[in-house]
């Protein structure tokens, strides 16, 4: 259990947090904000919504956090939701390299463009229909700076610490889950019930489902899961697709519910799970077998 997030997960997450802590003491997050401002703009968010979502690759717990910076209720709701489907935390994505990436990099592609394309085309529906408007962005750049490695490494090492310490008990926690639901034949019996949608509409198997359940706890864990599957490429493909959409980790979805407020997030969890549905559905009907 604990090879995921430490053996599997750490590395990639510690080179992630290593570029984003340089980027921000070098000063270049703020010109990233007035850069994507026009782009941003056609999502219906300011520049200042690309922080979160950076932030969201590394996990989405403080990407969430960050919604705050954000000045309306709109902007926030767009942010999260988008964030919540279509950015994958630096755990989930080692988990999908190590799983996917060596079946070849085009299936990686497919994944991260399918991510990618979801990201803009929700944007660009939000924009049309959540009310509100969004607010011009007024920023003050400061100049770039070099950074101090004695700050640099504590800010790394306090984000290392805090992924560490949320990851482990998730991991152990989903661990002792599956096996009780396996014990007492809850993940055969959900299999059956939503037999339709996973075989049919997904095309990946019943045993695919323990994976969706324990998603809720940790995604990288329920990557994991995948493994001794025997899963063809195009089944990873579609269930790293659906696992980073359907719904948020437990402890983004707590954020979130504290961010958004419950009918918020309702909404946003009815949107994640019915985009994933239709994203892994035409994905089913595209790829090849």
């Amino acid at each position: 259990g604990l090879f995921v997030p430490i053996g599997a997960v750490l590395p990639y997450v510690f080179a992630f947090y290593v570029v984003l802590s340089l980027l921000e003491d070098l000063g270049f997050i703020p010109r990233l904000a007035v850069m994507v401002d026009t782009l941003m703009h056609r999502l219906g968010l300011h520049g200042f919504a690309i922080v979160p979502m950076l932030l969201g690759l590394g996990c989405n717990v403080p990407g969430a956090l960050a919604t705050r910076i954000l000045e309306t209720r709109r902007e926030k709701f767009i942010t999260a939701t988008i964030l919540s489907i279509a950015v994958p935390c630096a755990a989930l994505q080692a988990m999908i390299v190590g799983l996917v990436g060596k079946h070849g990099a085009r299936y990686l592609a497919i994944i991260y463009g399918t991510l990618l394309a979801v990201w803009v085309i929700l944007g660009l529906i939000f924009n049309k229909t959540v009310k509100g408007e969004s607010p011009e962005i007024f920023l003050e750049i400061p100049p770039y700076r070099i950074p101090y490695f004695r700050s640099l490494a504590k800010k790394i090492w306090i984000r290392i610490k805090w992924f560490l310490k949320e990851a482990v008990p998730f991991v152990l926690l989903g661990v002792l889950i599956v096996n009780l639901l396996y014990t007492f034949g809850i993940i055969q019996f959900a299999g059956k019930i939503t037999a339709p949608v996973v075989t049919r509409v997904l095309g990946l198997p019943q045993e695919a489902v323990g994976a969706l359940i324990v998603g809720f706890l940790r995604k990288d864990l329920a990557i994991g899961m995948l493994i001794p599957l025997g899963l063809t490429v195009k089944q990873l493909v579609i269930a790293s697709v659906v696992l980073a959409m359907y719904f948020p980790c437990v402890a983004t979805f707590t954020t979130l519910v504290k961010e958004l407020g419950v009918v918020d997030m309702l909404k946003s969890a009815a949107i994640m799970i019915v985009s994933s549905l239709v994203v892994g559905g035409l994905l089913n009907l595209i790829l090849p077998g």
